[in-house]
């Protein structure tokens, strides 16, 4: 390897195996844009150091020559500190979504308790009487006394008694 940047190594590499970069990026599964920012020494777009070192790392394996010297030249051309590239900015759009969905979980939380609530409470109708409170009825009284102070009607006939 000559004097060349790691970026013109990478690409003179890929380009005598007639390569593509959508080729290296299929193989490697490191993004098209991040292959560009290599061959094009723009290490400044790309994530940490560690991630460069698995990208050139990767590159080198796929165009088929020795990661260890093109990391080698890599750390001799490098400066010490690479700082990582921005990540995308997210812009918060929290709106009134996520408030909601919580009051409406809590509201239905709250249904369901008070339904199970009222529900155990309220005393079943179809609840048989217990029977060792219960007192006789008055019409069941007297209807005891007569049968057993009133004559017996077994053996007798009606027809038969006047004759």
């Amino acid at each position: 390897m000559s004097r060349q940047s790691i970026g013109q190594v990478l690409r003179h590499e890929r380009e005598e195996r007639r390569l593509s970069l959508e080729e290296v990026s299929s193989t490697t599964r490191i993004p098209r844009r991040a292959l560009e920012s290599l061959e094009e020494d723009r290490f400044e777009e790309l994530p940490s150091g560690v991630f460069v070192r698995g990208f050139i790392k990767a590159y080198a394996s796929a165009v088929d020559i020795d990661a260890g010297e093109v990391l080698a030249r890599f750390d001799e051309q490098s400066p010490k500190t690479i700082s990582p590239a921005p990540l995308a900015t997210v812009h918060s759009r929290r709106g009134y979504g996520a408030i909601l969905l919580a009051l409406a979980t809590a509201a239905l939380f709250a249904i369901i308790v008070a339904t199970f609530a009222l529900v155990r409470r309220a005393p079943a109708q179809d609840d048989p009487i217990e029977l060792s409170s219960a007192e006789p009825c008055q019409v069941e009284s007297s209807r005891l006394v007569r049968s057993s102070s009133g004559p017996s009607t077994i053996g007798t006939r009606i027809g038969s008694s006047l004759s």
